[in-house]
């Protein structure tokens, strides 16, 4: 049995050059989109990062601003209960 040779179509080469050039202007366009596509999600991956870093920041301003107040209050007091107590003992007679 002898080997069956495929056939070869053979297109004219209007034909040939309209299949080549529509081949190409689809994978330009495709390529194209692609690239869009692509720079469009780094764009929103940076935008996303530079809001979580500038989330990190203000919440560490707030975490500090909240722990200068709490120990404000705490200072407060404590010189609140130090004073009264120096009051106290100053009144009584020795």
């Amino acid at each position: 049995m002898r080997p069956v040779k495929p056939q070869r179509e053979c297109l004219d080469r209007k034909t040939l050059l309209a299949r080549l050039l529509r081949q190409y202007f689809f994978v330009s366009t495709f390529r194209a989109c692609a690239e869009s596509q692509a720079s469009e999600y780094a764009s929103r991956l940076v935008a996303m990062q530079s809001a979580e870093k500038n989330l990190d920041e203000r919440l560490d301003e707030v975490m500090t601003l909240y722990r200068r107040m709490r120990q404000k209050g705490i200072t407060t007091e404590l010189l609140d209960e130090v004073s009264c107590l120096e009051a106290m003992t100053h009144d009584l007679p020795v």
